[in-house]
């Protein structure tokens, strides 16, 4: 699972850098769909990583545009799909419900009624600098009748009707409208046919209590175009009212957006490094589409179970084609009705995460080709077997020297959340093992002998194969939390052995536990399932690489006392005298200190090296005046 959260996690912060380059490859829905996944997955596992989107905003501004600083942090707002979640969310405050507007963020600054500068949201701290093109915007106001400062963020769209112009072009309105305000000639942007809806107002107006209010203001006194809203207690109400406003607006909208309407309660809300607290948005569901289900495909995972995975007649799903869909197990199969091939099926994107799915539409059995469940794995040709697990029917390969299992187990015992051996990549394992250099994870440790064979491979040569070689002898000298994470065992991915060891200091007293059938669920937070998993894997090949090629350390910071007791720190940033962040935050731990992800009222320290960076938790410090230490001196500490 872990490794599931941190390859979301990087696929969409690469996703992120193409977009903010100019140069996107998916749809926005692609990658809510995404988002959603990741969220899901955290919450069910408690696993947060910092570089994850929705712990921050990791969005970099690398273009030709002049960068500018913004004069308010331009954060985001924290998403659902569930209306019972926004229920929640709002509780007995007063709220409006908005349309979320499917453009580029752009925030306004008018300084005594002159419109002075016009910026994107960029990473939320730091944009880019939009003003010429912004005043070819024809219904951005150059001049407004108000004095002092006014501060106006909104969206910069294209609108259905206007795109029709550009559709035959241009994959969709929000990536049209995208470019196109941050192109660097503002001629050609001045023939894009862009509009600017307001939805806040960040400064001025401040003795206004309410932001319905404000946007009132704005319509009628200052000549903005608002976003559609509506100030409704009936969720569903406000829903329909506003997708209908917005359908006949021609406005490109993907979800709501609920916020606290006195200005009062929304400042109170606070905010996280991520997003403000006082809003949330909702996203819609997705339609769903026919196509015809060709048939079914069997992958294997390092524990042996064959996922059935449907494939499928390719359809077009928001801008991007489906040809496959996660069918999870054979009891799946079954409650959907997959039997036959050719056959056709509704097909949708299962809580906004990834194509599945959700029904078998009729046909003739007797025109139809039927999808047998293998008796013998597509992989190695071993037997199979169905099994029950938690009440689901899954399909085992039986043959315990399957390569597709020691494919899949390998490249987890090597990988970012085992030992992580660099430059052991899937396809380079896959290479060593068809030499028939690799049958067990010892042999990793043997490949030295063959290094002269394997700098003459083709793909490979003298340096990339000393870099590898090198990565591998480094790799034995390794800690208990990383050995046990590596072995692949089910359920028990890093953070678990994290917590594990907190109570095993070596290898020895694990497998001791191991072999006396120690209760596991004495420990917090290990159940019924993580003890069967612990005792019913088999180490024999985990043994025998920590007893020829590992040297594992123990943590000497176990026993670092409590000279941080009762403190709180949050950490960003880049180091240098540890190896990672990670490393410097089990220091603040052992030593009896708090680390958590976001700055609050509650944080004592914040460690960032660059004291100076603008980066949204410095600047959040700053603000509460809490104190930004080095490395340096958070260890003179303890």
């Amino acid at each position: 699972m872990e490794e599931k959260i941190q390859k979301l996690i990087d696929k969409l912060n690469y996703y992120t850098k193409l977009y903010d380059e100019g140069r996107p490859e998916i749809s926005d829905q692609e990658w809510d769909d995404m988002y959603f996944e990741l969220q899901k997955l955290e919450n069910e596992t408690g696993i947060y990583y910092g570089d994850s989107p929705t712990q921050n905003v990791n969005f970099q501004v690398v273009n030709q545009l002049n960068k500018v600083t913004h004069n308010h942090p331009m954060l985001s707002l924290d998403k659902t799909k569930d209306k019972d979640v926004i229920k929640s969310f709002i509780g007995n405050k007063t709220h409006l419900a908005m349309a979320k507007m499917d453009g580029l963020t752009c925030s306004l600054r008018y300084l005594d009624g002159k419109l002075v500068s016009a910026e994107t949201r960029g990473n939320g701290i730091v944009g880019e600098d939009i003003l010429h093109n912004a005043l070819q915007v024809k219904n951005i106001p150059h001049r407004i009748d108000f004095k002092d400062e006014l501060i106006v963020d909104g969206e910069i769209i294209c609108t259905y009707n206007d795109f029709k112009d550009f559709e035959a072009e241009y994959k969709n309105p929000r990536n049209f409208a995208s470019g196109s305000i941050r192109l660097l000639d503002s001629k050609e942007s001045a023939m894009r046919k862009l509009t600017f809806v307001a939805w806040d107002v960040v400064k001025g107006l401040e003795d206004i209590e309410t932001l319905s209010s404000k946007l009132i203001m704005l319509k009628y006194n200052l000549n903005f175009t608002i976003v559609p809203y509506i100030c409704d207690s009936d969720i569903e109400n406000s829903i329909s009212y506003v997708t209908e406003k917005s359908k006949k607006l021609g406005y490109p909208i993907d979800g709501l957006v609920f916020k606290y309407n006195l200005c009062t309660d929304y400042i109170a809300a606070g905010r996280t490094d991520h997003h403000f607290k006082g809003g949330m948005a909702y996203k819609f569901y997705d339609e769903e589409y026919e196509t015809t289900l060709l048939d079914v495909e069997w992958t294997m995972g390092r524990t042996g179970v064959l996922t059935p995975v449907a494939i499928l007649d390719p359809i077009e799903i928001d801008g991007t084609e489906v040809s496959r869909a996660s069918l999870h197990n054979i009891s799946i199969m079954k409650e959907l009705g997959i039997k036959y091939q050719n056959t056709k099926v509704m097909v949708y994107k299962a809580n906004m995460i990834i194509p599945q799915i959700s029904k078998v539409l009729p046909y003739d059995a007797e025109k139809a080709s039927v999808i047998e469940i293998p008796e013998v794995c597509p992989i190695c040709g071993g037997n199979t077997e169905i099994r029950k697990d938690n009440d689901s029917e899954m399909l085992y390969c039986t043959n315990p020297h399957c390569e597709g299992k020691f494919i899949n187990r390998l490249d987890h015992f090597c990988g970012k959340r085992g030992l992580d051996i660099k430059g052991l990549s899937t396809a380079t394992l896959e290479k060593l093992i068809n030499w028939g250099w690799i049958s067990s994870y010892i042999d990793i440790y043997n490949l030295e002998n063959k290094s002269n064979e394997w700098k003459n491979k083709a793909g490979f040569g003298e340096k990339s194969v000393e870099r590898i070689l090198e990565a591998i002898q480094n790799s034995k000298n390794t800690t208990l939390e990383a050995v046990i994470a590596a072995a692949g065992i089910p359920l028990i991915g890093r953070t678990v052995a994290k917590e594990l060891c907190k109570y095993i200091k070596t290898y020895d007293e694990f497998k001791e536990k191991i072999n006396s059938g120690f209760d596991f669920t004495e420990y917090a937070g290990f159940g019924e399932a993580m003890k069967d998993a612990l005792l019913s894997f088999d180490y024999s090949e985990i043994d025998e690489v920590v007893n020829q090629a590992l040297n594992i350390q123990e943590d000497i910071q176990k026993d670092g006392g409590n000279k941080l007791e009762g403190l709180t720190f949050c950490v960003t940033g880049k180091v240098h005298i540890y190896k990672n962040r990670d490393e410097l935050k089990a220091d603040i731990e052992n030593n009896g200190g708090k680390v958590v992800g976001s700055m609050s009222s509650k944080v004592n320290y914040l460690v960032n090296n660059d004291i100076t960076s603008t980066s949204s938790k410095n600047i959040a410090a700053k603000q509460m005046n809490i104190p930004i230490i080095t490395e340096e001196e958070l260890r003179l500490m303890f």
